[in-house]
């Protein structure tokens, strides 16, 4: 069935993968990230690419569970202060505000550990960076 090398070859890539979701999204899960034009696509203040889910419906995020582990929300405390009028908020399931941009909840994606990487796009035919214009 399984070896005992398999196995603990697949928990050590479950644990890295956790320990840089975690080191890359926690600051930004708590400080509420605000949105920049990067050029061509909207990246939060550090650099990170955010992402639409296309299945989304304005205002209203489908990603929960498994889908949000690859594909965190970018959470916020409340409304961000923003002179861009598409910039808002919507509720999630767990009483938590998901920030959106033209009613699109907005996400990071994991596989980006670095600043300006757009590796999620076009992914599964239904992740897309965010464009700035």
């Amino acid at each position: 069935m399984f070896s005992t090398t398999s196995v603990l070859r697949a928990a050590r890539t479950a644990a890295a993968i956790g320990f840089v979701a975690s080191s890359v999204f926690a600051s930004s899960a708590f400080a509420s990230p605000s949105i920049t034009n990067n050029g061509s696509i909207l990246t939060d203040d550090h650099g990170m690419t955010l992402y639409k889910y296309t299945p989304d419906q304005p205002g209203v995020s489908t990603c929960y569970g498994g889908c949000a582990v690859a594909w965190p929300p970018v959470i916020v405390d409340s409304a961000p202060a923003s002179a861009d009028p598409q910039v808002g908020v919507a509720p999630r399931n767990d009483g938590s505000l998901q920030l959106t941009y033209a009613g699109s909840p907005l996400y990071y994606y994991v596989g980006d550990t670095q600043p300006g990487q757009t590796t999620g796009d076009g992914s599964d035919g239904v992740w897309f960076t965010v464009s700035a214009n």
